[in-house]
């Protein structure tokens, strides 16, 4: 590990860093934010899923115009514009009164995220082909693994001093992560003349097996990731301290998690890559529904880990299968697409938890199987990573 960190590029270093310090600003109140609305802010199980779909959508949607963004300036002001948004989200949950006034904040969180295109482009285009998901798990690694240490401490502070202090604190630190990324490198990225259009999306094959494979994974991952700690908290009355712990262990498991897969993916295909992560998000909603004692709980929850990992392994793999499709575009189109499960879900497991506490995980535990059945069955689409398949860069 310790060889091949040393032959990533400077800048993708430099990002991993700021990415880092991000996640330890997010980190502070991301799996306490939901508790607080629910405890502290009038909300109700389903309005915790509104809101997270609400999020999840403003974040689907910004991928668009962040491509075209990307495709049109250069990358690196792309990215360092849009990662300032941060600061003013943090203080927008400070202000919050009562639930509904979270929405500006989530808005805001959510339209940070159009730098994906620019952000994974830059990552991709300073790779080596044979080393792309192992850059690009490298660099999204960081974010679990900022998550380790922030619950910890945003749950002290919580419990302390209450949420509002967790969220200046959190400003704080964006400020920090906005600054550390401005000192990136920029990359020559030019896609306005490329040629293609959006019927080469309809004609690439393989880029439609990832998509509607994908589509089924992330509406599992959204049913049940936002009612992880709710779950705890409701159902086994763990306090904002406990569920720091709790959190960090998740942030622990993503973080060992997601390299490993990637690492998995880019030496046995993606069809390996991919298992693993379904294996160990099954095992974690299992023993998050069957366990009776806090050695369980922090089982799952270091299992489910896999939820980010999920989605990290599929940036990691799904840009060799984009074509002639110029990089940020192919990003921006599959995570926009991907927004419909995510906002779909998010409604679909408040619904289910309304219903009963546990049902978002058995639900998680079935698509998991069903679509771990679908790699085994599908033995050519997900076998390899497609040598055809080389992404337009100019």
């Amino acid at each position: 590990m310790g060889h091949g960190v040393r032959h990533i590029d400077r800048d993708l270093k430099l990002l991993a860093g700021a990415n880092l310090l991000f996640a330890l600003g997010v980190g502070l109140y991301l799996q306490l934010l939901y508790v607080y609305a629910l405890k502290h802010l009038g909300a109700s199980g389903f309005a915790v899923g509104v809101l997270n779909a609400v999020y999840l959508a403003t974040m689907a949607a910004g991928n668009i115009p962040g491509a075209w963004a990307a495709a049109r300036f250069r990358l690196k002001p792309v990215i360092v514009a849009v990662w300032w948004l941060t600061v003013p989200a943090a203080l927008s949950f400070y202000l919050a009164p009562s639930w509904p006034w979270l929405i500006p904040g989530l808005l805001i969180s959510g339209l940070y995220m159009a730098n994906n295109p620019a952000f994974k482009a830059y990552i991709y285009l300073k790779s080596e082909p044979e080393r792309v998901a192992r850059n690009m798990t490298f660099v999204l690694a960081s974010y679990p693994l900022g998550l380790i240490a922030a619950p910890l401490i945003g749950g002290y502070l919580a419990s302390r001093f209450g949420m509002r202090t967790v969220f200046l604190v959190s400003a704080g630190m964006y400020v920090l992560s906005s600054s550390a990324v401005s000192f990136i490198r920029d990359t020559p990225y030019h896609t306005a003349d490329a040629p293609w259009s959006f019927t080469t999306v309809r004609r690439n094959r393989s880029f439609r097996r990832y998509l509607l494979f994908f589509l089924v994974g992330y509406l599992a991952v959204s049913v049940g990731s936002p009612f992880l700690n709710p779950f705890l908290s409701q159902v086994h009355h763990q306090g904002y301290r406990a569920l720091g712990i709790y959190s960090s262990l998740a942030a622990l498991g993503a973080a060992v998690l997601t390299p490993a897969m990637g690492r998995v993916s880019d030496l046995y295909g993606p069809r390996a890559g991919i298992g693993g992560v379904l294996v160990f998000l099954f095992a974690g909603a299992t023993l998050l529904v069957v366990g009776r004692n806090p050695a369980l709980w922090a089982t799952a929850m270091l299992c489910c880990g896999a939820f980010d990992t999920s989605r990290f392994v599929a940036t990691g793999i799904v840009g060799h299968s984009f074509g002639t499709m110029p990089t940020a575009w192919g990003f921006a189109i599959f995570d926009a697409i991907m927004g419909i499960p995510m906002a779909g879900g998010a409604v679909l497991g408040g619904l289910l938890y309304r219903q009963g506490y546990r049902l978002p995980f058995v639900f998680v535990m079935v698509l998991a199987m069903l679509l771990v059945i679908v790699l085994l069955a599908a033995r050519g689409s997900f076998a390899q990573r497609p040598a055809t398949d080389v992404p337009a860069t100019d």
